[in-house]
């Protein structure tokens, strides 16, 4: 709503649009103290109106909050300037505010900055005044105002009208022209808001609606966790509630309002914090997948025997996958019909190499397969941004050459299409030659499926512990019981940190090994952190 109401008057036509710079219809001077209220003086300009002065004085409950530091003085000096434009409105007849602009001096900088851009994307109160402020420009049919800060020495008739005074109307009057007299042949004009308006406007300063929200977030919370959104009625993890908040954050935010999760600090609700910490101590420790050893991959070479092409592009995948190092979004997709930001790779990009020279894809599959002796896979989108990265990977001549599984996902697409944007995940299957894609779903079953017939559960890998992430962990596994260098496996696999590690660490004794020993070897050492004493040697 914020952002429709800024744009809609941005976008408004006014005779200001076509119009030289001119002086504005009317001048005034606002300004707000923290004990007794705000106040401020309208003179004329280019329209002419009898001087004028007003003051509010706060409610106690606002000099409370004031007092407990819910309220900003920034806030308060935002709330003068609604209010002063308020007093012009109430002081004019509306046609003479018709494309006509004001200006309004006022000494708080964040206030002026506030009331520059209306808008605020920090503080809550600030938000809604703002808001109000640009209905009133709207419906007014108003130029943006102008405001321009003034030193608090010279801003002497506005910072009187906010400071502690006689209630009294007419005792407040006398004392404010004593001190002030108007300009010759005219008089101070005291313009007092109804009550009616002024609880409105305090209603903008009150915390109670803040609390409101911040209670309607933490039971919206409490739903999500208690997994009350979906039918199974499952309890969720603290990072989906967490999420879910989120989008209500980024939701508000986008549309030019404040962060509902966030204080005046701009840091998130202590509240929200510790309710959000309450749920993760619940959650169940995280279970890490399982890397998935070589052996597995063999038994897929194995078993790609079989004629069935949905069959072949699985195994396929797999052996590609364990060698590469390769995240399942990049060679599947979720459903057969899912788009996602990262781009599958494609036949295009795969370049086969028999050393320095590139071989041609459309090559017979058993010329591909004896003179190909490397392969690369370039990758032109990933979802964390980064594009055109390329992995390299010799051919080695086994039964899970990798190559030779690159060699026949070519061949196969070729055999079926010249499109180069075809996914490496296609297969093709009927006498129509249906086009498919491999899911997520079909390489974990497999992978499953592997491990129970394999009987891995006597090295404790069971069918639960492995997923599509097993194949890039343990070819990172294997890389790293190999002695290559962790720098090395974080560029292969695209990884930026060394949490890779965490992948396989915890599952194979190679990281303890011969640390016990070394630990039990220590020699005693000497503790050099003393003050020193003096000593007498003799000899």
């Amino acid at each position: 709503m914020g952002v429709g109401l800024l744009e809609l008057l941005t976008n408004l036509t006014t005779l200001a649009d076509s119009s030289p710079v001119c002086m504005p219809a009317y001048q005034g001077w606002a300004d707000a103290s923290t004990s007794w209220g705000p106040g401020g003086v309208w003179f004329g300009a280019a329209q002419p109106l009898l001087p004028i002065v007003w003051s509010i004085e706060w409610p106690p409950d606002i000099i409370q909050a004031i007092q407990q530091s819910c309220v900003s003085i920034n806030t308060l000096e935002l709330f003068t300037i609604l209010a002063h434009h308020l007093v012009l409105e109430a002081a004019v007849p509306t046609a003479t505010l018709h494309h006509a602009s004001v200006a309004i001096w006022c000494d708080n900088t964040t206030a002026l900055a506030w009331a520059n851009k209306l808008r605020s994307s920090s503080c809550h109160f600030a938000h809604r005044i703002l808001r109000l402020l640009t209905m009133r420009l709207l419906h007014n049919q108003e130029c943006p105002f102008t405001t321009t800060h003034i030193t608090g020495e010279y801003n002497t008739l506005a910072d009187f009208a906010s400071r502690k005074h006689p209630t009294d109307p007419h005792a407040f009057l006398t004392a404010f022209t004593s001190s002030f007299p108007p300009p010759q042949n005219n008089f101070w004009t005291l313009c007092h808001l109804p009550n009616e308006t002024q609880q409105k406007l305090f209603s903008l300063l009150r915390p109670q609606p803040l609390a409101m929200e911040l209670a309607l977030l933490g039971a919206f919370a409490a739903f999500i966790w208690a997994g009350q959104h979906q039918p199974a009625n499952k309890q969720v993890s603290a990072q989906t509630v967490l999420l879910a908040l989120r989008a209500i954050s980024q939701t508000h935010m986008l549309d030019g309002q404040p962060d509902p999760l966030a204080d005046e600090k701009g840091q998130r609700h202590i509240l929200l914090r510790r309710q959000i910490e309450n749920y993760r101590r619940h959650d169940p420790p995280p279970k890490r997948k399982l890397a998935l050893p070589h052996i597995a991959i063999k038994y897929l070479n194995v078993t790609r025997a079989d004629n069935n092409p949905r069959y072949q592009a699985i195994h396929d995948l797999c052996i590609i996958a364990w060698f590469y190092l390769l995240r399942v979004g990049e060679y599947t997709q979720t459903t057969q019909t899912a788009r996602r930001r990262t781009i599958q790779f494609r036949l295009e990009d795969v370049t086969l190499w028999n050393h320095s020279q590139v071989l041609h894809s459309t090559l017979p599959l058993q010329t591909l397969l004896s003179q190909c002796t490397a392969a690369t896979l370039r990758i032109s989108n990933q979802k964390n941004g980064r594009r055109n990265q390329v992995i390299h990977q010799e051919a080695t001549r086994d039964v899970t050459c990798p190559i030779a599984a690159i060699i026949h996902r070519v061949h196969h697409i070729r055999q079926h299409t010249s499109d180069p944007a075809t996914m490496l995940g296609t297969y093709f299957t009927g006498h129509k030659h249906v086009a498919k894609q491999v899911t997520v779903t079909d390489i974990t079953t497999a992978l499953k499926n592997t491990v129970q017939v394999l009987g891995l559960s006597r090295y404790n890998i069971t069918p639960a512990d492995i997923s599509s992430h097993s194949l890039p962990a343990g070819g990172a596994m294997a890389l790293h019981l190999g002695g290559v260098p962790a720098h090395t496996i974080k560029i292969l696999g695209r990884w930026s940190s060394d949490t890779f590690l965490l992948d396989i660490q915890e599952q194979i004794t190679g990281f303890s090994a011969g640390l016990s020993t070394q630990m039990s070897s220590t020699p005693l050492t000497l503790n050099a952190a003393i003050k020193p004493t003096l000593c007498l040697l003799t000899s």
